[in-house]
């Protein structure tokens, strides 16, 4: 993004003293390194965007909340659509990385309880931004902020699979867990905006299905799509086995799919 001209006063990021601005022990408006000056109004417009519908956010209230001039928001991130983006993005890597690490010591009920707990936390911190995101809400439906939910969602398979311990996912996996997050996304809605369910209920339909959709459907599609005498591929072998019964896979318990 090409550099804009400082506001007067502010090429050194610092704030134009006005009340509600950071002090120091003297009682003096605080400098701020360029870094942490944009950090702060980005915590700030994090916050805002977090509490508030996209429409109802300016960059006048964000630069009145952080205590800097208006014209700094626009020097450091441009317009409040472009502002938002970043909101988003540091959403998205944030919750990317929510997802535990892969554990021999837990069983795939645990392990998926444990993600779905994870995201749920996720997603009441951030239900405003989220779903402004996936909505597009506020300026139609913006090819780069599509393109950072998509991006996100496929991180969130990758990083299941991992989690599972899947070694070799297949296409249908991945597609199969592609629908999942639609279907939390829809789950989620109805909890935190639809007041329709609660927490543990979202918690009951997403654990399950996960877990359903892992052990049984996933295994399913790929048998019913592979045509008379294909073989199944080694994804393939592991989930079959783990919904039928035929062993126990390491990380797929052959009961996994009928444990509450």
């Amino acid at each position: 993004m090409e550099r804009r001209a400082a506001p007067r006063g502010e090429a050194a990021g610092a704030a134009t003293p006005r009340p509600g601005s950071p002090r120091n022990a003297k009682g003096r408006y605080q400098r701020l390194p360029r870094d942490e000056r944009r950090d702060q109004i980005l915590d700030v417009a994090r916050r805002m965007f977090t509490e508030l519908p996209y429409a109802e956010v300016s960059t006048a209230a964000i630069a009145r909340e952080a205590g800097v001039q208006r014209g700094l928001i626009h020097y450091y991130f441009g317009t409040k659509r472009e502002l938002f983006l970043k909101v988003v993005q540091g959403l998205t890597a944030t919750a990317a990385v929510q997802a535990p690490p892969p554990d021999e010591r837990m069983t795939l009920p645990e392990t998926v309880e444990l993600c779905v707990n994870l995201f749920l936390d996720t997603a009441e911190r951030n239900a405003t931004t989220w779903f402004a995101a996936l909505d597009a809400e506020g300026f139609g439906q913006d090819p780069e902020l599509l393109d950072i939910v998509n991006r996100f969602r496929d991180r969130t398979v990758e990083h299941m699979l991992a989690v599972l311990r899947v070694p070799a996912p297949t296409g249908t996996l991945r597609a199969v867990l592609r629908v999942y997050s639609g279907l939390a996304d829809a789950a989620t809605r109805q909890w935190l905006q639809e007041r329709t369910l609660d927490r543990a209920q979202v918690q009951t339909l997403l654990t399950r299905s996960l877990l359903s959709m892992v052990t049984d459907i996933a295994p399913a599609l790929e048998a019913r799509g592979g045509g008379p005498g294909r073989p199944l591929e080694a994804g393939d072998r592991l989930l079959h086995a783990a919904a039928h019964g035929n062993g126990e896979p390491d990380g797929l318990p052959a009961n996994a799919g009928t444990e509450p």
